[in-house]
């Protein structure tokens, strides 16, 4: 008898699998859709039961960061290809709720699950220019990464996360990488201490990093 492939485990997989729940809300278009956990929570019991594991791994690019999901098992891998998400703020903050897009849309691709409602391409289209909004106070610190608050542990995890896999390793200059976030570092600091020593650590890794570099380039001149 043949042994057991990859893409046979794989078809057994998503035929144990139901669609992501719709467990969030996009505000602009009042459509339903399904969060990074409610797509893991779909996907990843079934392919475990199956020999199947999976890893997300960023591809830091310009503005914005690209994550491919590979599917592992009997010696075999399918490798899904990249999802580029462009950040709409370069800070922390913008680079976390990309990464958190990218990994959910990656992975329901690979596995063939649904992770948000069909909107006939509306949220694909081009908007109309509209009239400058009016002035509002300032929306307290809830960016980005899931839509989570940063004063929990969820949503400083995801902060950390993208702190350092893209903000530490794109920077050679770190002199402003603090100022940038510091709406969201300061809320970490006093609800997320120990998530806050791990930004300090990676920081002052990456730092020492940098200044070991330009001590071998120097040495080298």
């Amino acid at each position: 008898m043949a042994e057991k492939t990859l893409v046979q485990a794989l078809v057994k997989a998503q035929s144990e699998m139901g669609h992501a729940v719709f467990d969030q809300v996009n505000p602009q278009f009042k459509s339903r859709f399904a969060s990074l956990k409610s797509v893991i929570d779909a996907a990843k019991p079934a392919l475990n039961a199956n020999g199947i594991a999976f890893i997300q791994r960023s591809i830091p690019m310009e503005n914005g960061i690209s994550v491919e999901t590979v599917l592992y098992g009997y010696g075999e891998e399918i490798a899904t290809g990249p999802v580029p998400v462009p950040a709409q703020k370069i800070t922390a903050q913008g680079y976390g709720s990309a990464m958190t897009y990218a990994k959910r849309y990656s992975l329901a691709m690979a596995v063939g699950i649904a992770a948000d409602e069909d909107d006939d391409g509306e949220a694909a289209e081009v908007e109309k220019p509209q009239a400058a909004p009016k002035k509002t106070k300032p929306k307290p610190v809830k960016e980005a990464a899931g839509d989570e608050d940063y004063s929990t542990e969820a949503g400083a995890k995801a902060f950390l996360e993208g702190w350092i896999e893209v903000v530490l390793p794109m920077h050679d200059d770190l002199s402003g990488v603090f100022a940038n976030n510091r709406g969201a570092i300061t809320t970490i600091q006093e609800h997320q201490p120990a998530i806050f020593e791990e930004m300090k650590q990676a920081y002052n890794s990456r730092k020492a990093e940098l200044e070991a570099a330009k001590e071998n380039d120097n040495a080298e001149l």
